[in-house]
């Protein structure tokens, strides 16, 4: 005779999934320091999950995908950083398409990529600030993410 209790009702014993939370503490300081520590691979671990989470905080109608950036940071080798430069900006415009249909109250977008991206790069700073305005539009849209449509799920 055996000690252990076995209990064989498996409907009981279910296991529910859970969606994982999206990341929420991105922060432009981190990223800048680690990409010069590592020289520029954190940048990878850094922006991949943007693509993933931008397509499940605001999917598109058509179902297409953001290019992912693992990629465009491997073509950005032969294309003197061109590819880059276009994933940021498609990023910026997805962001600010989210942040409109998610009604949140802060300016980021298309022209942000434009001024401090681009044309802030003469004065040095210009793209310490994009960076710094993407990632918190990125961690607004993701808390948001996080407190109505995981909700919504549970």
């Amino acid at each position: 005779m055996s000690n252990y209790k076995f209990d064989h009702d498996y409907e009981a014993q279910q296991i529910k999934y859970e969606e994982p939370r999206l990341k929420t503490d991105r922060k432009m300081w981190k990223l800048v320091l680690l990409h010069v520590v590592t020289l520029g691979i954190y940048s990878i671990f850094f922006f991949t999950p943007f693509s993933d989470d931008i397509d499940r905080i605001a999917p598109r109608s058509d179902r297409s995908k953001t290019f992912n950036y693992l990629p465009a940071f491997i073509l950005s080798i032969f294309t003197y950083s061109i590819v880059l430069d276009v994933w940021h900006y498609q990023m910026a415009r997805r962001v600010e398409e989210a942040i409109e249909v998610r009604r949140i109250d802060y300016e980021f977008g298309a022209k942000d990529f434009w001024c401090w991206f681009i044309l802030g790069s003469f004065i040095l700073v210009g793209p310490f600030v994009y960076l710094h305005k993407l990632c918190k539009a990125m961690n607004m849209l993701c808390e948001d993410y996080n407190e109505k449509d995981l909700q919504k799920k549970k």
